[in-house]
């Protein structure tokens, strides 16, 4: 049993601005290799970002390019099972891939976050933060570092392999069913929700592409709650692209300098350009 735990940082709101990765490799149950590298990603930092993780601008200096790491990563991701907490690191790598036009490596991937909320009935509708598990776990880890975290959410997969019994290519199979076990339908039912927006609460502000109607309308199908304001309970605030290119000139929304506000004094808010909103609800 061979698999790749992969995680990534973010420069800013868009999802391709990846600015680190972590890679473990596991085999048989034990971590048998890792690496992590700082990206340039090529675009501003920005500050909330830096704030979660500490990586700006000084600290890529020199650091190679997306492309010009992608045999590197390729040596990890080729014909590999890659698991990720979430779908936002496989969608960030999407995105990378795409703004570079570079073709992704075939790989098959796996949400430890799908994993967790099957594999433990305390965390199906809640709690199944890759932080919440590993302190459940005893997990000791840093958080907002991609290689603590890939390691963290491979650690998490070999827990509810060993416990469930199911081994990596039932987990592969299982994570395709809802959470009853049932082949998942394209309505969302109440207790049952398993969209990547579950347990989110989302948040839009800017100019959007699409009518806000509309933006609601997908947020609430990939499960996620939507409010017309950002409050304590945001978790999600996604950003016009129209609105993310006016930043240079510090030109944000008051639901977006609120949010930051809130982020600031650690509240768990995730910052998503339009484009990357609608390419994880694609995923």
């Amino acid at each position: 049993m061979r698999f790749v735990a992969l995680d990534v940082e973010t420069a800013n709101p868009r999802m391709r601005s990846i600015c680190q990765i972590g890679a473990v490799i596991f085999e048989n149950g034990q971590e048998i290799a890792s690496d992590v590298v700082l990206v340039d990603p090529c675009e501003e930092f920005d500050d909330i970002n830096v704030s979660i993780h500490g990586i700006d601008e000084t600290h890529v200096l020199g650091a190679k390019t997306f492309p010009e790491l992608v045999p590197w990563l390729a040596g990890f991701r080729h014909d590999q099972v890659v698991v990720c907490h979430t779908h936002f690191d496989r969608v960030a790598m999407a995105q990378a891939h795409d703004h570079h036009s570079l073709t992704s490596p075939p790989c098959r991937w796996l949400d430890t976050a799908m994993v967790a909320r099957r594999a433990w009935p305390q965390f199906a509708q809640s709690g199944y933060g890759i932080q919440n598990l590993a302190n459940s776990f005893g997990i000791r880890f840093q958080h907002h570092d991609a290689l603590e975290d890939a390691r963290t959410a491979g650690l998490i997969l070999l827990r509810a392999i060993d416990q469930s019994g199911l081994d990596l290519d039932l987990w592969l199979a299982r994570v395709k069913l809802s959470l009853s076990g049932q082949p998942k339908g394209r309505q969302r039912r109440d207790g049952d929700g398993d969209g990547p927006l579950v347990g989110e609460t989302v948040v839009f502000t800017g100019s959007l592409s699409i009518p806000r109607r509309e933006a609601a309308d997908l947020a609430h199908i990939a499960g996620g709650a939507v409010e017309p304001g950002v409050t304590k309970n945001t978790s999600i605030l996604v950003v016009g692209d129209q609105d993310l290119e006016r930043m240079a000139g510090k030109v944000k929304s008051s639901k977006h300098l609120k949010a930051e506000m809130l982020a600031a004094k650690g509240q768990p808010i995730r910052f998503l350009a339009e484009s990357d909103f609608l390419a994880l609800l694609a995923e």
